[in-house]
């Protein structure tokens, strides 16, 4: 199982901190999230602040990053204020 924690308007909007879900990619992530949880479409979660496993996926392989049991998904709303 992938853990998911959301932080910022998805916290919020979501009413949970966090979440686990089975996902071969990122893309398959943030897709069975949207569907799952239709708060956000694929295409909102699509512009988040994203981190797997505390790196940001820009320096990985983007939406291709392949993931595995056990790793924790950071999704963040592009807004979030302090």
């Amino acid at each position: 199982m992938i853990t998911i924690e959301f932080y910022g308007l998805y916290r919020l909007n979501y009413k949970m901190a966090k979440t686990q879900l089975e996902a071969s990619t990122l893309k398959d992530l943030l897709e069975k999230i949207a569907v799952k949880y239709p708060v956000y479409s694929y295409k909102e979660l699509k512009n988040s602040v994203i981190l797997i496993n505390e790196v940001n996926f820009i320096k990985l392989k983007k939406f291709r990053t392949p993931l595995k049991d056990g790793d924790v998904v950071f999704i963040m709303s592009p807004a979030s204020g302090g």
